[in-house]
């Protein structure tokens, strides 16, 4: 792969990066309800609410990890080889998840 499509990958996945950490921040400072305790359907609605919303950022947390590791491996010059098998993950797949540990072969063996 040469060194055009890999500073290619290298900025949508910090551009993705970025927006994930926005999500996040956003999802775990949750909504400001208020302290009203008259009505407790309404506090369960909000605590379920709230656990969905960090959920949801666990899920980004998850994402924004795998951006990392593809951005180290660029620095390091493995970025495209597959986890498991070590051989080259085509950049069709690269192209549709840049984050990508593994090859086709190997995530379908998974």
């Amino acid at each position: 792969m040469d060194a055009q499509k890999i500073n290619s990958y290298k900025e949508e996945l910090e551009a993705e990066r970025a927006k994930l950490l926005d999500m996040v921040k956003g999802d775990e400072k949750g909504d400001d309800y208020g302290n009203d305790t008259e009505d407790n359907s309404e506090e369960q609605d909000e605590t379920e609410n709230l656990s969905n919303e960090l959920a949801v950022a666990h899920t980004y947390r998850d994402r924004i990890a795998d951006i990392d590791s593809a951005l180290a491996k660029i620095l390091v010059g493995d970025y495209g080889k597959c986890e498991f098998c070590q051989g080259q993950i085509s950049e069709r797949e690269l192209d549709l998840v840049p984050e990508t540990r593994l090859c086709e072969n190997c995530k379908q063996k998974e």
